[in-house]
Order: structure tokens, then C-alpha cells, then sequence
């Protein structure tokens, strides 16, 4: 499924299939980031988010970690795997929340596994996710 066909069914409140899982949204965040691009995030009912980017045509799968995760010399430890540093932006979320500006960075395995920090700038409250990078094949109807 192509990732315009995909957000058009997550928009809509309709399920779409991540691999061989359901994923059942709870809306879609239009997210500014500071390049002036849009990408998409959306959540799901049992704490799976997606984060959809039409325009670079990139699909990555969240999940959110509960463990602080502090960064040492461009790198990071998570599960035992080095995550290099591979990209840093801002986000502002939609108006519907406020607006409020998130600052990340990425962290990168040659196997495309991603670790995300984020920092909610107006809160200075941090947070961290798991992700792995999907292709539009990996996407399905429900």
C-alpha cells in the first residue's frame, strides 16, 4: 500500500495492517518539522505509533521505551545494540495540541533500527522510542 493510500485510510479512522499486526488509530498529527516539511504522526490503541513522511517516502514503526536513554559520544545503548547518530530536527505539533515544539534526535543501526529521543521544549520533559524502518509493502487494508 503507498504511503498517500495508507494516511488516507488512517485519516479516515480506518485500520490499516503493519506487517502482520492491526493497527488501529486514534488519529493523525499533522507535524511541521523545521525543514517546512510535513510528515504524519499517528497512534495507535495499544501504544504502537507510525510515523509516515509522503514526501520522503519513509515509513517507521515507534515504540515507545520507558527507560531513560542518555546518549554518550554520538552513540546509544538500547537493548544491548549501538544506535549511531544519524539526524537531528524540531517539530511543532498541530494547532488541536497546542502547537507545542519537540525537539529529537535519531539514533541509527546499519539494519535501519531506530532510537529517538525526544525533548517537549515548552516542558523540558524527555522521552524515548524504538523504531524499525518499514517499506509501503509492509502496509495492507484491513
Amino acid at each position: 500500500m503507498k504511503i498517500n493510500e495508507a494516511l488516507e485510510h488512517l485519516e479516515n479512522d480506518q485500520s490499516v495492517v503493519v506487517r502482520d499486526k492491526t493497527f488501529h488509530p486514534r488519529g493523525v498529527e499533522p507535524i511541521l518539522l523545521e525543514t517546512g516539511e510535513t510528515v504524519y504522526w499517528v497512534h495507535s490503541r495499544d501504544g504502537l505509533w507510525l510515523s509516515l513522511d509522503p514526501a520522503g517516502e519513509e515509513i517507521i514503526l515507534f515504540e515507545d521505551v520507558d527507560e531513560e536513554i542518555e546518549p554518550e559520544d554520538e552513540i546509544v545503548v538500547y537493548g544491548g545494540q549501538d544506535y549511531e547518530f544519524s539526524y537531528e530536527g524540531t517539530a511543532t505539533m498541530s494547532a488541536e495540541d497546542g502547537g507545542k515544539v519537540v525537539s529529537f534526535k535519531e539514533y541509527e543501526t546499519g539494519s535501519g533500527e531506530i532510537i529517538r529521543l525526544m525533548e517537549e521544549q515548552s516542558t523540558g520533559e524527555m522521552s524515548a522510542a524504538y523504531g524499525k524502518k518499514l517499506t509501503e509493502e509492509d502496509l495492507q487494508g484491513a
